[in-house]
This record gives structure tokens, C-alpha cells and sequence, in this order.
């Protein structure tokens, strides 16, 4: 071979070992999972970015995601050059979504929120209760995202904490979403059941042509109430509203004009209803006390708080549901637990036994549209067995 043809080989050899293709061996990808305690910009340093790309990723990902909302569990990953520089961002929270941020010329960012590749499947479930919703619902193999999610779409009509009695019943058609790593992700209920001592509890999912998702009794009814059923989840009732209970502490007989939810020191509390806090602080045998004012005369108290929700304080607007506490032991009490009062027009009633009337409903307008969007999940409902 010439020696001119022989240079010519070497060069073009040379100038491919220079090229792209080769180059892509010196980035990295790198992948960190989020750990009890974390904060993101915490794991971003930890997994070996400095400072200033953390920061630089998490000014950017705010667009999109709160990072304050990441939780234990959710993973990360990001690609690197050869100089450590980060190319892209993946932030991987647990349901269909994740975001991501992406390099733009002239050192620009863009932030955007994607929605998993995979398959989206339709599941069913049914069972028996024996002795808790939890455990009824636990031993038929599902998570405990997907039971806290049944339980909050009767939490205007059943107190999970209180009534779930022994051979009850629930039916749930629900959607999960397979990824095409095989990651199983729990996506909405469509329909669920609930039967309570004969009596039926249906709710099934509907969106309005204007894209509003609610869930609804099969004849269109709203399954919101103004109130909660409960202030918190998954614990017990260990006294109820009565005129006369002996106090452990004091020794003597008074009246408790509460509910007592026995639960670990910790357990988030929730406003049972939209309000304004008009008072949260100290209060003698309360301990902790913050209450709520409500509409239409209703007042709500919740004692022996370990402490308030931060930003929570007298003057805040709350909404239902809003964690604003933790269940503790302050004041006088035995063991950890809520004591939970509500009151109308000044005086203490039983919680237990008020009937709230439900949220606005299906219109007429909105009837047919309702029933053929909803027959297609409360057919699949209807077709469970409960082994």
C-alpha cells in the first residue's frame, strides 16, 4: 500500500477516535434514590454534584415541582460529561409523572413534567372484613397507598376508625400503570364499594367536560360533605362524647364532650373542615390546643397536640383535610392521642351524630354524559365476586 494511502487510513482513524461516538463513553449516567430525612438539594451534593449544579438544577426544576415535596423512595438520575457537568435531570416521585430538566444552548435550562412510559392496566379487588379495613385489604396484597386512597373516598360517609364492622364487604376497580422497566405504579380508583351492615356505599369516578375529576354516587350525588368524618386516619377511638366519664387523671367523674382517637405521637392531624385558625397554643389540661372556626356556627378543637404544623397559627385559613397538628401527649393525658370537640353556636355537640348534607351534585344538563362516562366502571364493579 502507498505510503500516502497508509496516511490517509491513519488520519481517518484518528479523526473517528476524535468524533461523538466515541465521546458518549465518557459521560455517565448516574442514578440516587431518596433517603429518609433527605432534602433534594441534599442528595444532589451527595451523589457528587457540586454546589452550584444543585442549585443550579433545583432553580430550575421549581417551574415545575416543588422539590420540598420529594419524598423517601423517589429516585433521581442525571448524566454527566467527562468534567462532571451535568447534560439532563430526572426527578422520579412515585405515580405516572416525572420531571425533567434538559441543557439548552447558551447555558439555558428548560424544566418540564412527562409522564412515564409503560402500559396502563385495569385491576379489580374484593374481600371480607375480619377485623380491619387495613387488614382485610393488606392480606389481599394491596399497598397501603391504594387502601389510605379507598378509605379517603368514603371519608365523607364512613369513619374507617369506627365503623368497619366484622363481615363487611368492599368491591374496588382501580387503574395501575405498568412501566416498561416493570415498575407497577397505582393510578385512580375508577369505582369503589363499601357495604357497612347492609347498608350500600357506592362511589365512582367522573370528568366533567371541562377536565374536573370527582367522585360520586351512581345517581350523581357528590360524596363530599362540608365535614370530614374523622380528624385523622388508621388509629382507634379510645373514648367517646359522653356527659359522664371518669378522668384517669384527676379521679373523678366529668363530662367529656369529645372524642379521644388513640394514635402514635406524630400522627398527622387534619382540619375537618374549611376554616380560620383562631387559636393555637397552650391551654391547661388541653396542652396544645389549636381550634378552627368554621361556617355556620361550628367551632372544632383538637387538645394534646405534640405540636402545630409550621406556618399554622391563629389567623391561618385552612382547608379540609390540611394537616395542621400532630396527634401527642401534652396537658393532662395518659398516652398519646387527639381529643377531638366540636361545637355550634357556642355549645358542644356529639360529632358522631351530625348529618352534613352533601356537596353540590350532577345537574340535569350533565346527567347523560355522567351516565355514560360512568357505566363502563360500575358495570366491572358490579361483576366482582367477593370471595
Amino acid at each position: 500500500m502507498p505510503r500516502s494511502a497508509v496516511f490517509v487510513l491513519i488520519l481517518a482513524l484518528f479523526l473517528q477516535a476524535c468524533s461523538g461516538k466515541p465521546a458518549e463513553a465518557d459521560k455517565s449516567v448516574k442514578k440516587y434514590t431518596i433517603n429518609p430525612g433527605d432534602t433534594l438539594i441534599e442528595s444532589l451534593r451527595d451523589s457528587g454534584l457540586d454546589p452550584s449544579q444543585s442549585i443550579e438544577i433545583i432553580s430550575a426544576i421549581k417551574k415545575v415541582f416543588d422539590p420540598r415535596s420529594c419524598r423517601p423512595g423517589d429516585y433521581f438520575e442525571f448524566s454527566a460529561d467527562a468534567s462532571g457537568k451535568w447534560e439532563y435531570f430526572r426527578y422520579y416521585p412515585s405515580g405516572l409523572n416525572y420531571y425533567s430538566v434538559e441543557k439548552l444552548p447558551a447555558g439555558a435550562t428548560a424544566a418540564l413534567k412527562k409522564e412515564r412510559e409503560g402500559n396502563k392496566v385495569v385491576d379489580t379487588a374484593s374481600g371480607k372484613i375480619k377485623s380491619s379495613l387495613w387488614e382485610a385489604m393488606v392480606s389481599r396484597g394491596l399497598s397501603p397507598e391504594l387502601i389510605n386512597d379507598f378509605a379517603e373516598k368514603f371519608a365523607w360517609q364512613i369513619d374507617f376508625l369506627t365503623e368497619p364492622r366484622v363481615n363487611d364487604t368492599y368491591k374496588l376497580v382501580w387503574e395501575k400503570f405498568v412501566t416498561d422497566d416493570g415498575q407497577v405504579i397505582k393510578g385512580k380508583i375508577l369505582a369503589a364499594q363499601y357495604i357497612a351492615s347492609g347498608q350500600l356505599y357506592t362511589a365512582v369516578l367522573y370528568a366533567s367536560p371541562k377536565g374536573d375529576e370527582n367522585y360520586y354516587s351512581p345517581d350523581g350525588k357528590s360524596l363530599r360533605r362540608a365535614f370530614l368524618k374523622a380528624p385523622l386516619q388508621y388509629a382507634r377511638i379510645s373514648s367517646y362524647f359522653t356527659r359522664k366519664r371518669f378522668h384517669p387523671i384527676l379521679r373523678y367523674f366529668r363530662p367529656h364532650l369529645g372524642i379521644d382517637y388513640a394514635a402514635p405521637s406524630g400522627t398527622p392531624v387534619s382540619s375537618v373542615a374549611d376554616g380560620t385558625v383562631i387559636f393555637a397554643a397552650r391551654k391547661g389540661g388541653f396542652g396544645n390546643l389549636l381550634r378552627v372556626r368554621h361556617t355556620n356556627g361550628f367551632v372544632s378543637d383538637y387538645g394534646h397536640l405534640k405540636g402545630f404544623k409550621k406556618g399554622v397559627r391563629a389567623g391561618t385559613r385552612v382547608s379540609q383535610g390540611q394537616v395542621i397538628g400532630f396527634v401527642g401527649s401534652t396537658g393532662l393525658s395518659t398516652g398519646p392521642h387527639l381529643d377531638f370537640r366540636i361545637s355550634k353556636n357556642g355549645s358542644y355537640i356529639n360529632f358522631m351524630a351530625i348529618k352534613f348534607p352533601p356537596a353540590q351534585s350532577i345537574s340535569e344538563k350533565e346527567k347523560e354524559n355522567f351516565k355514560n362516562y360512568t357505566k363502563p366502571y360500575l358495570t366491572k364493579l358490579a361483576g366482582i365476586r367477593i370471595d
